[in-house]
């Protein structure tokens, strides 16, 4: 399932993604503040403010161990996401290298098609990921790989090697690509990231309801309440798309073996 509010954050530059996120959770602070000041005054804590901050504090302990819980989920996603990108360009250059044990036709076809399919991907299918799809035209070179790799016919013992060796770097080039196209989505599901977004709601709106002697004042650490929630809740975003907004993963393995390791 989509998640277009947060998409449309994500495709906003580094500074714009912060200061949409600050604008959302002041507004809906404020609001909460104002109707509650003016509309209902006997919700707000005044004499009770002592024993409200026992259980605001409370909230606030719970809160931080949630958050932090799912930070470093979404963090551990990213950086799997990641560590396989570069493991995939990594096994497609072992591809590229072991093809040359093989006769100089057989090794001209393989390379030309490791070569189309690695610009197939960095070219077409790599702007889809951000949109949660990928390149049917990718994948369909990638069979046409792997449909070589099977039906090679070694004629030595040499050959044979390099055949079982080609083997297993094209299923596990296969099965690294299957992670990374299965990994192009949010990693939280809308559930999970509706339950976060309403606690930290409740939260800071919890904050609004103490009843202080300078209205000012409350709107101030309001202010500064919700500045280093947004700050937190910044680098959660950032994280929560492994191809999408100002920490996208980008293709820079895949791209360096076009014009590094497999120029020579």
């Amino acid at each position: 399932m989509d998640l277009p509010i947060l998409r449309h954050l994500l495709i906003s530059y580094d500074i714009g993604l912060r200061l949409e996120l600050l604008a959302i959770v002041l507004a809906i602070c404020f609001l909460v503040f104002c109707l509650c000041q003016k509309f209902f005054p006997n919700m707000l804590f005044g004499e009770d403010s002592e024993f409200a901050g026992y259980i605001y504090n409370a909230m606030g302990v719970v809160f931080s161990l949630v958050f932090a819980f799912v930070t470093v989920l979404v963090w551990q996603n990213y950086n799997g996401v990641s560590d396989a990108v570069a493991k995939e360009a990594s096994t497609l250059n072992n591809m590229y290298r072991v093809f040359a044990a093989f006769p100089p036709e057989v090794e001209r076809n393989g390379k030309a098609e490791l070569k189309s399919y690695v610009t197939t991907v960095i070219n077409e299918e790599w702007p889809l990921l951000s949109n949660d799809q990928f390149s049917i035209k990718a994948y369909k070179e990638l069979l046409s790989i792997e449909d070589l790799v099977i039906h090679l016919k070694p004629q030595n013992a040499g050959e044979t090697n390099a055949h079982q060796q080609l083997l297993r770097l094209t299923l596990e080039a296969t099965e690294l690509r299957r992670s990374r196209v299965y990994n192009a989505r949010f990693a939280l599901s809308p559930p999970a990231w509706f339950g976060l977004v309403s606690s930290l709601m409740i939260f800071l709106v919890f904050s609004c309801l103490f009843q202080m002697k300078s209205k000012r004042i409350h709107i101030v650490l309001i202010i500064f309440l919700s500045s280093t929630v947004v700050g937190i809740l910044y680098f959660l975003v950032l994280f929560i798309h492994p191809f999408l907004g100002p920490l996208a993963i980008t293709p820079d393995p895949l791209i360096n073996l076009l014009k590094l390791s497999w120029v020579y």
